[in-house]
């Protein structure tokens, strides 16, 4: 029995965990996977926990973000802050797959450092052997997470940022334990006041395929107070590349005088997921057979009893699959 739970749970860490992440994380299309497909480890870090915003813009935001939300997608970003700020995320994904995100960020001099923690974990798992059988009551855990420390620089009046991030990297199947000590780097380009540019590689390291390896470049578009637009296209190290986009539109805090309210929809092509039969809030809004596009919207105040409070949510709709939601706090002093 023993050696039952053992091979069911290698079989668990090594087809069926990637297949339920990588599979919607990405969103490409088959055709553009090739041969790669699969080879990398850790694909959990392709899901874009920490940032609801982006993932509301296609899971687009190298040239955009700022503050926490920054660190899981450009380190560069976090060069922005003025303040002291702490955020939380929650995300809901598949299979009871979740993942929650804590950051700081800490303004220093013209520096900015910030550390941030990610932790995914899942139950409740359909857990069978190498020959398909159910095998019911195994005590299955799968823990997967990062820590990382940015750190930050603006030059020429924050026009051009550069950061950088060391990230230790834990993958935990059950079977198998993994650590790799990655890093990330990322420069945006500030155009004047509407155009901005950005560029990121993620989890680079000596070692070869232990985890996947993001490359982004992309550029926002600020028109005027009201909208924004940003495009990113996205390349992974074991599927290829993707480009999405998507658009903001806000009620600025000089306008409503007690904060911003922003909607925001995006969309990341990919394939056709079919037509989900038994989510309630998915069918209520007419969204059981859309797969691709993001929705979301965001609260801000700087004026929260002297600090400054946002609040940020975000649902992705994948077909049969179910859908993705995620749910952000943030706290500014």
């Amino acid at each position: 029995m023993k050696n039952m739970k053992r091979r069911a749970g290698m079989f668990f860490a090594q087809v069926l965990l990637p297949a339920c992440l990588m599979f919607p994380a990405v969103c490409v299309p088959a055709c553009a996977a090739g041969a790669s497909a699969g080879v990398d480890g850790a694909v959990f870090m392709k899901i874009p926990a920490g940032s609801p915003r982006a993932q509301a813009l296609g899971n687009s935001g190298v040239s955009l973000l700022e503050g926490g939300e920054a660190m899981g997608i450009n380190p560069a970003g976090i060069a922005f802050a003025q303040m002291r700020e702490i955020s939380f995320s929650h995300l809901g994904w598949f299979q009871d797959y979740c993942g929650q995100y804590l950051s700081y960020i800490h303004p220093i001099g013209q520096s900015v450092i910030g550390l941030n923690v990610a932790y995914y974990t899942i139950s409740d798992f359909d857990v069978r052997d190498s020959e398909g059988v159910p095998l019911y009551g195994s005590d299955i855990k799968v823990r997967n997470g990062y820590a990382s420390l940015s750190l930050a620089k603006g030059f020429f009046l924050e026009r051009f940022l550069v950061g950088i991030s060391l990230k230790e990297v834990i993958e935990d199947n059950y079977s198998e334990e993994y650590r790799n000590l990655v890093y990330d780097a990322g420069v945006i380009l500030r155009i004047g006041r509407k155009l901005s540019l950005g560029w990121a590689g993620q989890n680079f390291s000596g070692k070869a395929k232990q985890v996947v390896k993001v490359t982004r470049l992309g550029g926002a578009r600020v028109f005027n107070p009201f909208f924004t637009l940003a495009v990113e296209q996205r390349n992974y190290s074991d599927t290829g590349s993707v480009l999405g986009g998507g658009v903001e539109i806000s009620l600025p805090e000089e306008l409503l005088q007690v904060g911003r309210v922003s909607v925001r929809v995006g969309y990341s092509p990919g394939d056709n997921m079919g037509k989900n039969t038994d989510d309630k809030t998915l069918d209520g809004l007419g969204l059981s057979d859309v797969s691709g596009w993001a929705f979301g919207f965001g609260i801000y105040s700087s004026q929260a009893l002297g600090m400054g409070m946002g609040l940020d949510y975000t649902m992705v709709p994948y077909g049969a699959l179910g859908k993705s939601s995620q749910l952000a706090l943030k706290l500014q002093f």
